[in-house]
């Protein structure tokens, strides 16, 4: 192949919500005066129950402030242009870089979409990942840095475009362990047969 492109993608910016900074301080006073009324009461005789009363009421104030809500599968941003690799070089959106001017490049590429994300820790969410958390980082010679986010739509995308890599490989841009990550290889075949390609 002589060339591919992924398509980038621009998260959108978390805003601060002064409600929700709001809706912590009030809570965190409610707790405290609570507290503080039960003990100078001494409306519970016994600890114990004081205890149990308070983490109950921590828990309240916690799902109040949406700590328990579901994690949003939304995708929030917006695509702008596209990553193109090619033997001679990388266009980023409309502007092209030569491979003699790329000092270096480093693909991060462990998501993609559909891939299985957990909330809460444990449980797997149904559709799974968008496939937008990978970044592309280029510096030039004359010391332009870019960082791109892209999608990717499977894990094995950038096998694709495998002597491509080996360019860039050959021209200082990757190591071989970059190669193998980048193209999840795991398998000792693999590597062998991507070894002998880099000779």
């Amino acid at each position: 192949m002589d060339n591919y492109s992924f398509e980038i993608f621009v998260p959108e910016k978390k805003k601060k919500s002064s409600k929700g900074i709001a809706k912590v301080i009030i809570s965190f006073l409610i707790v405290t005066v609570v507290s503080f009324i039960c003990l100078e009461l001494e409306i519970f005789k016994n600890q114990t129950y004081y205890y149990i009363f308070i983490g109950i009421l921590a828990t309240l104030v916690a799902y109040f402030n949406g700590y328990f809500k579901k994690p949003s599968t939304e995708l929030l941003g917006t695509s702008d242009g596209k990553i193109t690799f090619e033997k001679k070089g990388i266009t980023i959106k409309d502007e092209f870089f030569p491979i003699k001017d790329i000092y270096s490049i480093i693909i991060d590429n462990d998501d993609y979409k559909g891939k299985k994300i957990k909330e809460f820790g444990e449980f797997e969410t149904e559709k799974g990942s968008n496939g937008v958390s990978n970044l592309f980082t280029l510096k030039t010679k004359n010391n332009k840095f870019i960082e791109a986010y892209f999608k990717q739509n499977s894990l094995n995308e950038f096998q694709k475009i495998e002597n491509i890599l080996i360019d860039y490989y050959k021209s200082n841009l990757l190591s071989e362990d970059d190669l193998i990550s980048i193209l999840n290889y795991k398998s000792d075949i693999d590597k062998i047969e991507l070894k002998k390609k880099l000779k």
